[in-house]
């Protein structure tokens, strides 16, 4: 025991002395924090209030046309541009990107579905000889309105948009058959005849599924940054510990230890608990650089949520991850140029693949398929169930499983080596 405690104490004394190395790890992720979450929450709040511009031309002046612009004006995810243009210069526009979309309302929008559902009720209220099939009725042409999509446009996102809008059109054409249904069946007493407005007898209720009210609970610029930067902040720890290493070897100490009574396990351990006191440290003010130093700045509070258990259990498998990967690092590489190079290189790599920068769910589906294989990912991940599902113990259980089973195949892949050298 007497061994452990040196050991904690002698590389928690180096650590102090390098006034340079501390700097670099408690100040570099706090400042890439503040830095990144500056920079990202206009993309972020653009994203979640992300208004798709729509240039509508409406040549219809009837109803049809002006149910549409409601609806589309209802529906609050276009940015609508009304003008009065040719339908060439509407294709130009779109196709050089000023707008996303374009939509074309013929003139005769009102006449022809007035036509259409005027022949439809007609025929079949003669069928159930509710009425007579009128003589002449209102020609009856199709009704097409044009869609324009930029080129680039997804698959995806086209169908989805299509969906919004012919879930629009199909309520104005219920309307319109509600409406000449009453005429038809009132015709003989024109004054009971009343537009009857359509009612909705199906409505979604969305219903909060967390505690905490969910505008604080939206994955923001703080939600993101603070936990992301404050894994690559204890990833980044790589590089100090395996240069400790590196160092003990290279100036005889760890010749000397070796020779001393006792198990080098026991000094590799002191040195594993010392580094990851120092990454707790910089998770706590990480922490507090969110709920206290981001508001300042004009940026959201960083929502931790209730399970401080949970926090705890993920942060110290993190830093054991960190720990464990820079025990690996220092006794595979022979300089300390060689170690933090791979070191510095690596954990950019994780952090890239882990969605440290960019969230995981705008990534390719290739790519998301390998974020899965990072430590990073795994830390990140629980840190977000944590702060933005408020999950129990239970539910990170697996994240924090993966993390210590790496820091393990860390020390033994380290163990193996330095027995097979020896």
């Amino acid at each position: 025991m007497l061994r452990l405690l040196s050991t904690i104490q002698k590389e928690l004394l180096l650590l102090m002395r390098d006034k340079g190395g501390l700097a670099i790890m408690f100040l570099m992720p706090m400042a890439m924090i503040t830095i990144m979450a500056i920079i990202q929450d206009a993309p972020f709040r653009d994203y979640q209030e992300l208004k798709i511009p729509l240039l509508l031309v409406n040549n219809d002046t009837g109803n049809v046309g002006k149910q549409i612009e409601v609806g589309l004006n209802e529906s609050s995810i276009f940015e609508i541009t009304n003008k009065k243009i040719v339908d060439e210069n509407v294709k130009k526009a779109v196709k050089a990107g000023e707008y996303e979309i374009g939509i074309i309302i013929p003139d005769d929008a009102t006449l022809s579905l007035n036509g259409n559902v005027q022949q439809f009720v007609s025929s079949k209220l003669s069928e159930v000889g509710l009425s007579e099939m009128p003589k002449e009725l209102t020609n009856a042409s199709e009704l097409k309105i044009q869609i324009l999509f930029t080129p680039d446009t997804k698959p995806s996102f086209k169908a989805s948009i299509l969906s919004s809008l012919k879930q629009s059109i199909s309520k104005i054409e219920t309307q319109f058959l509600l409406d000449f249904f009453t005429k038809e069946l009132n015709k003989d007493n024109p004054e009971a005849v009343q537009s009857e407005k359509l009612k909705e007898f199906v409505t979604f209720n969305e219903i909060n599924t967390l505690d905490t009210p969910q505008e604080a609970l939206k994955l923001n610029s703080v939600q993101h940054n603070v936990p992301a930067w404050t894994i690559f902040g204890i990833f980044f720890i790589v590089i100090s510990m395996a240069g400790s290493i590196i160092k003990e070897r290279d100036d005889g100490s760890f010749l000397r230890i070796k020779t001393m009574p006792g198990s080098y396990l026991t000094v590799l351990i002191g040195k594993i608990i010392a580094y990851l006191f120092i990454t707790i440290i910089q998770a706590f003010l990480m922490l507090l650089v969110g709920l206290y130093l981001l508001p300042l700045l004009g940026l959201p509070t960083l929502v931790i949520g209730s399970n401080i258990l949970g926090i705890v259990i993920i942060t110290v498998c993190t830093g054991l991850a960190a720990t464990g990967f820079g025990v690996l690092v220092g006794t595979i590489f022979k300089t300390h140029q060689q170690a933090s190079t791979f070191g510095a290189v690596s954990v950019v790599i994780l952090a890239a693949l882990g969605g440290i920068w960019v969230p995981v769910y705008v990534m390719p589906e290739l790519v998301r398929t390998l974020s899965e294989l990072s430590p990073l990912y795994w830390a990140l991940t629980a840190f977000h169930k944590l702060f933005l599902n408020e999950v129990g113990v239970i539910a990170i259980l697996s994240y924090s499983l993966k993390l210590f089973l790496f820091f393990v195949a860390s020390l033994s892949i380290s163990f193996f080596y330095n027995k097979s050298k020896e």
